[in-house]
């Protein structure tokens, strides 16, 4: 690697990662790991507890030798006290040189880990969900929520989108108009 890595935002994260492009990716992904072939080296995730900040920090590293792709993820998890205007997560992922271990790029993990997550539970609906059902229901108004929302949404004809969360306002705003 010559020079500093790419750095990549969450507005950017989420024009690139689309669901179409992204659920077949992850689907092989999730065979590949549980066929436990090393097709996927990943392995548990690593947590430091941070006592005297009342936080956490997870390192979450993966390697796909077949892509030769080598990236971890970092998370930061504290207590906020109510009105904070810091988030209580935080996540950053690396993506690095798999040969030589330079770092390669600094990607917004909350926006990567918003539609992993999403893509994630799409892959469960698709093998899970009875042919007939056509109601969406969704529990929350956090970003998960909104994931959620476009990931199923794109990929199933929902017919009724039911939401529920304890703030109202955030809640609507999740599906709107459903």
């Amino acid at each position: 690697m010559s020079g500093l890595p790419v750095l990549i935002g969450g507005s950017e994260v989420d024009e690139l990662l689309r669901y179409q492009d992204l659920v077949p990716r992850l689907e092989a992904a999730l065979g590949q790991f549980s066929s436990r072939t090393g097709e996927v080296v990943q392995p548990v995730r690593t947590i430091l507890p941070l006592e005297k900040y009342s936080g956490y920090l997870g390192v979450m590293p993966a390697y796909i030798p077949q892509d030769d792709v080598l990236a971890t993820k970092m998370v930061s998890f504290y207590q906020r006290g109510e009105g904070s205007s810091m988030p209580n997560h935080q996540a950053t992922v690396l993506l690095l040189d798999p040969e030589r271990g330079a770092l390669q790029a600094v990607l917004d993990g909350k926006a990567i880990t918003d539609k992993r997550t999403a893509a994630v539970s799409a892959i469960a609906t698709k093998l899970l969900k009875p042919a007939r059902a056509d109601v969406l229901c969704l529990l929350g108004a956090g970003d998960q929520a909104l994931s959620h929302y476009e990931a199923l949404t794109q990929m199933f004809p929902f017919k009724e989108v039911r939401r529920d969360g304890r703030r109202a306002a955030r809640t609507s705003a999740v599906a709107p108009g459903a």
